[in-house]
């Protein structure tokens, strides 16, 4: 039986990655941490007879939350100018899917920051934005969560 060492075995490393997203050209998202996707099939019980079966149901994937040191690329202004394009606050006013809705890319790597594959979070737009806690007795940096819900992902390694 072959033993794993180090040489031969190259676990996934969570601090390896890289986030891009469609709308907001020329920004990289620098992530403190990201969820990766996550599914549930919810199963639908079926009778039959003195008996039964599951089946598998729907799928729904579950939202995915990003905490984010900082936007590289553009400010908080612009981010904000990309969010009122979903919605104008100051006209309750809702704008179409296709103003909103972009791909996310979460990308993995390996040690020398070579990819191993993209989960492409399809349909994503923000469910939440939370633009972090101030506080003058410390200096940390301010931290952004997102949590971003999305139509579907799919996975494509990089061979």
């Amino acid at each position: 039986m072959r033993i794993a060492t180090p040489e031969i075995l190259h676990p996934q490393l969570q601090f390896r990655y890289t986030l891009f997203t469609s709308k907001l050209i020329g920004a990289t998202i620098y992530a403190r941490s990201a969820q990766q996707p996550a599914f549930e099939n919810n199963p639908i019980k079926v009778d039959y007879g003195n008996s039964s079966f599951n089946i598998k149901g729907k799928t729904s994937w579950e939202p995915i939350t990003i905490r984010c040191y900082q936007f590289e690329g553009i400010t908080t202004l612009d981010f904000w100018k990309y969010l009122q394009q979903h919605q104008i606050v100051k006209f309750a006013k809702d704008n179409y899917a296709e103003f909103y809705k972009h791909d996310l890319r979460l990308t993995t790597l390996t040690p020398e920051g070579l990819p191993i594959g993209t989960w492409k979070l399809v349909g994503a737009f923000y469910q939440s934005v939370k633009f972090g806690d101030l506080d003058w007795g410390t200096d940390d940096v301010v931290e952004v969560d997102l949590t971003i819900i999305y139509d579907y992902a799919e996975f494509n390694p990089i061979l």
